[in-house]
């Protein structure tokens, strides 16, 4: 049984998300004296959210390959079933994980209407948009985690609350929610911090028993490893001594721990930027809600780590990889 389970998803430190900048956008876009500064937040965010909605789908992919490497695992080793229990588990947070990819699509989707205020129909997006953010947060299903319920209860409320001040065109309303929003959804985001670093890292460990159960019953062709002292020459290695080969293989097995530990290392890398963005995002936000000037109008640079943790998925699962990106494409298009 991994890991995954047995996480404790309270007691960590707080995270901020794009749901702070986005929602104090409503207060601030009509009749503020820094309505540029607004609509520069807006895009800001719009580029921060839809990037936490592609880190989600990495998450997925994950996921879905830690599911396919249990099989295999299972097919060699009758010691090691995919037991009903492990497979269940991974297909209820897989759904769950789905779940947050569409909220964060929703959160992408309200940000890029409040960055097109000016437009004829604006409002009314910006509405629908809210909306939609009102259904995600609802179907989530938080019941099987150690949260308090009372915090997604004062999600719920604060969301609802925003939606009808949007809807009303109240201002001073929707500020007042936002604040409520802002502290369930904090805590939330908090909680989940460990959920998603253990999916890494069960997915490192998972990969690196397979790997190493193979090269220790010498099923895996270590040929490739001299590509490097040899393609500059064109020759291409074939390893036939037994010695050698058998020397190649513990060297190998060496890079699999290493490789996997640098596996998980990466993607609690790109938690950590992706938390540093979002209160980034927030503090940016803080200053037009404040009145005061904001003058940076790029996004956070650390989401570029962000970016480059979610590129690598690709190479680790392409086919999982490619079937969520057209996923998420289809569900942008249908938005639109």
């Amino acid at each position: 049984m991994p890991d995954l389970r047995a996480i404790t998803l309270l007691g960590y430190r707080k995270v901020r998300t794009a749901a702070i900048p986005l929602l104090l956008c409503v207060a601030l876009t009509s009749g503020c004296k820094t309505s540029d500064d607004a609509s520069a937040a807006a895009n800001q965010l719009t580029e921060t959210a839809g990037l936490l909605t592609h880190y989600y789908s990495a998450l997925g992919t994950l996921l879905s390959q830690t599911g396919q490497v249990y099989r295999i695992q299972a097919a060699i080793n009758p010691l090691a079933p995919y037991d009903t229990e492990t497979r269940n588990y991974i297909s209820d947070t897989a759904s769950e994980i789905q779940k947050r990819e569409e909220l964060a699509a929703a959160l992408t989707t309200l940000a890029q209407n409040f960055a097109n205020l000016n437009g004829s129909t604006a409002a009314a997006d910006a509405s629908t948009a809210a909306g939609n953010l009102e259904s995600a947060v609802a179907a989530l299903n938080l019941s099987k985690t150690t949260m308090s319920s009372s915090h997604v209860a004062a999600m719920k409320d604060a969301v609802d609350l925003v939606v009808k001040a949007i809807q009303e065109h109240k201002e001073r309303e929707a500020a007042a929610a936002i604040d409520q929003f802002t502290s369930a959804l904090d805590t939330w985001f908090q909680s989940e911090e460990p959920l998603y670093n253990t999916i890494g890292s069960n997915y490192a460990n998972v990969t690196k028993s397979l790997a190493q159960a193979l090269i220790s019953r010498g099923q895996v062709d270590p040929s490739a490893f001299l590509s490097a002292a040899l393609s500059p020459y064109g020759l291409t290695p074939e390893l036939t001594d037994p010695t050698l080969k058998s020397s190649v293989l513990k060297i190998l097995a060496a890079q699999v721990d290493q490789e996997s530990a640098a596996l998980a290392a990466k993607q609690e890398t790109a938690t950590t930027n992706m938390e540093k963005s979002l209160g980034e995002m927030a503090s940016r936000i803080h200053l037009v809600a404040t009145d005061k000037p904001m003058t940076i109008r790029t996004a956070p640079i650390t989401l570029a780590e962000v970016q480059n943790w979610i590129s690598q998925i690709p190479k680790i699962a392409p086919a999982p990889a490619a079937a969520a990106a057209k996923s998420l494409a289809a569900k942008a298009t249908k938005s639109n």
